[in-house]
């Protein structure tokens, strides 16, 4: 299971997004399940259908980006 603070979060024109540090091993998509559902879970399901995207770093952190 990633690392990750839901309640901390980053908003730059429409867009908010999530520092995650995955486990060993674990798939990226795997972690942005994780921050998504995370997300769903505090801000309710309307943002399920938002544009979601991520981006690997060099350093293997992974950024979540959900689009308003």
């Amino acid at each position: 299971m990633a690392q990750f603070n839901i309640d901390n979060s980053r908003t730059l024109n429409g867009r908010v997004e999530w520092l995650a540090i995955p486990d060993a091993g674990e798939p990226d998509h795997d972690v942005m399940s994780e921050v998504r559902q995370a997300a769903i879970d505090k801000c309710g399901t309307g943002v399920f259908f938002n544009h979601w995207e991520h981006v690997v770093a060099s350093n293997g952190h992974i950024t979540v980006r959900m689009y308003a």
